[in-house]
């Protein structure tokens, strides 16, 4: 391959990665559950992480159980396969029975 190709290349998938990381912005106010459903697991857990971060923050809980975290995303999880409209904030305070902070 000659090397202003190569560059090319190069730049390309610099900027699909750049691109891609774009589209991982997202406001949890108003992800819904169909759009939780479709991630990987590794988004998947950074989404169920900050939530469990964004709700014990509100109540000043600075513990966190790997075990009962596990169990609480797999709660958000089955709920979301269920009601694939509703926002992943609301499906955390019906599955989990808890309330969710208001949104700034």
């Amino acid at each position: 391959m000659n090397k202003p190709l190569m560059t090319v290349l190069a730049l390309l998938s610099l900027s699909s990665s750049a691109m891609a990381e774009d589209k991982l912005v997202v406001d949890l106010s108003k992800m819904t559950c169909r759009e939780l459903i479709k991630l990987d697991i590794q988004d998947f857990a950074g989404i169920t992480m900050w939530l469990s971060g964004y709700y014990n923050a509100s109540v000043r809980n600075t513990v966190i159980d790997l075990y009962q975290f596990a169990g609480a995303a797999k709660s958000v999880k089955d709920y979301c396969q269920t009601s694939p409209q509703a926002t992943v904030m609301s499906a955390a305070e019906r599955a989990l029975g808890i309330k969710m902070p208001k949104p700034r």
